[in-house]
């Protein structure tokens, strides 16, 4: 593993002007657990790696009246276990879970999961049922982008030179809300996601879905919402006909590839299946959280986890 030059600058700014001055022959360091291997095996040759361990502000997880703010330097194990996820945000938490294993997890970051592009990444689903907007700075300022408009292809993102993503925004949603992300692979979360299924349903005090979002990992290239379903599923209540039929409406709607873990046929079967397993599982947790509706509630306090 070689490079000439290792940067850690301590402010964004310093850390954008690096980025600019060293171009395409630069990286950033954030867990390292894809590019440290890239550079060990000769995969990437640059001359310098700029780490972002030391901007404390990008390792914070910060709930405020309207959003929860998660820093692009927040490990997944920290995602995972951050008393902050709770509720429908829940799914971020356990999205990240997913992901590899718990000694990857203790390094990796989730920023550094959306950065790397992968159509089969575990995080991005949790955060784009939640319309997470990826923050992003650099040297002609700073800007917003929802994540859903984040990935431009495998392995590529909107970033410009000398841009650096920042975190993520979370607004907050409606009360009786439920989320969940469930993952398909053959032998557990240490394999590579063949299908991944991302839900939130927002209900009303009835049971009439107010709206609702899905997402899908590794059917595209790059993550995905699938919108014909979320209009599917306004205004109703689930039954186990509409169940089933928003799944086969998912499956007809994606084109994946085919792959050393999957058919495209079988990804399409298996979209049909989880997208299902997600909708219950959401529907679930939204009627939990009606049934507690008229319990006291405490008072809400502003306050920062530092993982």
């Amino acid at each position: 593993m070689r490079f000439d030059n290792y940067f850690e600058p301590t402010t964004l700014a310093e850390c954008s002007s690096l980025l600019k001055e060293y171009g395409s022959a630069s990286r950033l360091l954030a867990g390292g657990t894809d590019l440290v291997p890239r550079l060990k095996n000769r995969q990437l040759k640059i001359s310098t790696v700029i780490s972002l361990q030391g901007i404390p502000e990008l390792s914070r997880i910060e709930k405020t009246e309207n959003s929860m703010n998660i820093g692009a330097m927040v490990t997944l194990r920290d995602v995972v276990k951050s008393p902050l996820l709770t509720g429908s945000l829940k799914v971020v938490a356990e999205a990240a879970g997913h992901i590899s294993s718990m000694q990857i997890r203790n390094i990796a970051t989730i920023g550094g999961n959306s950065c790397n592009a992968s159509p089969s990444a575990d995080s991005v689903p949790g955060l784009l049922v939640s319309d997470a907007v990826a923050q992003i700075s650099g040297v002609d300022g700073d800007r917003s982008v929802p994540l859903i408009d984040f990935f431009a292809g495998p392995g590529k993102t909107v970033l410009r030179e000398g841009e650096i993503l920042t975190g993520f925004s979370i607004p907050r949603t409606s009360t009786f809300t439920g989320a969940t992300y469930e993952k398909y692979t053959i032998r557990g979360d240490t394999d590579i996601t063949i299908v991944g299924a991302g839900c939130r349903l927002n209900l009303n005090k009835q049971g009439v879905i107010e709206s609702a979002r899905i997402a899908l990992a590794a059917v595209a290239a790059t993550p995905v919402r699938i919108d014909a379903v979320e209009k599917l599923l306004v205004g109703q209540k689930l039954t186990d006909e509409l169940v089933k039929e928003a799944g086969n409406l998912a499956a007809a709607n994606i084109s994946p590839i085919s792959d050393q873990r999957a058919t495209a046929s079988y990804r399409k079967e298996m979209v049909s299946v989880w997208v299902r397993h997600a909708l219950v599982e959401s529907q679930k947790r939204a009627v939990a959280a009606i049934n507690k509706s008229n319990e006291p509630s405490s008072s809400s306090v502003e306050w920062t986890y530092y993982g």
